[in-house]
């Protein structure tokens, strides 16, 4: 059974139509859970515990994610080899099921394998995320792929994560946005926009960040149908014929 952790109600409409209340977890399709875990590595690993206490045989970390490499474009695909957790060590996905992946993508929608590393809080000024890459050597960041692979390590589970770059390297987060997000991502919209009518440079901001957001959405949904058939036939084939799961 794959298991997929979504922070975002944003993300998990990429995936489907149904209603997931947050903190909980719903099938959507045969062999198919989505946990909405919200923003976080506390949530993410709840998020992710529930997956496995439903059965998941693997696990899928799916969304978007920040870049921190000025090569990377909204709508980017990030499949990481592996993941960079806020402490720094180094968690690789599992091998077979990543060229899998890879291989169904690469011919549809830019692809980029590079690190991808755990942030503690939402990385919103460019200079923060130039920061963070020359730290780490990570190509983006995001909240919650750490926790899961965490997990997943620590439970001899299959992972792989799905990211989709929406801010690029350069692009700064408008503060608006940021004190407007509740726990589970979600924008109080009225909050939003008095702030930035406080603030008029979030305006042009808010509005390049829509774009990108957008293009991100586009690519996401893109990656969905292929990234779920090409999961489940995976953790199908682990299942008949009992291999064992290899990493890069």
């Amino acid at each position: 059974m794959l298991g997929i952790v979504v922070a975002l109600f944003w993300e998990l409409k990429t995936l489907t139509r149904q209603r997931i209340i947050p903190g909980t977890c719903r099938r959507i399709s045969d062999g198919v859970w989505v946990a909405l875990s919200g923003i976080g590595a506390e949530r993410s690993h709840a998020a992710t515990e529930l997956l496995l206490s439903q059965g998941a045989t693997g696990l899928l970390s799916w969304g978007f994610a920040g870049a921190l490499d000025d090569s990377l474009t909204p709508g980017t695909v990030m499949l990481p080899q592996n993941v960079i957790s806020a402490t720094r060590e180094s968690y690789p996905v599992t091998a077979d099921w990543h060229r899998q992946l890879h291989r169904v993508l690469a011919s549809r929608i830019p692809v980029v394998t590079d690190s991808l590393v755990e942030s503690a809080t939402i990385v919103e000024r460019h200079d923060a995320k130039r920061r963070l890459a020359r730290q780490t050597r990570a190509a983006a960041a995001d909240m919650e792929s750490g926790a899961l692979a965490r997990l997943a390590i620590g439970r001899k589970t299959p992972f792989a994560v799905v990211r989709v770059i929406t801010d690029t390297a350069s692009s700064e987060i408008p503060k608006s946005v940021v004190q407007a997000l509740d726990r589970h991502g979600a924008v109080k919209l009225r909050s939003c926009l008095a702030r930035a009518f406080l603030r008029p440079p979030d305006t042009v901001a808010m509005i390049k960040l829509a774009m990108q957001f957008n293009a991100a959405r586009t690519s996401l949904k893109k990656a969905s149908a292929p990234v779920l058939e090409t999961s489940r036939l995976y953790l199908d084939s682990l299942s008949t014929t009992g291999r064992s799961v290899t990493r890069p």
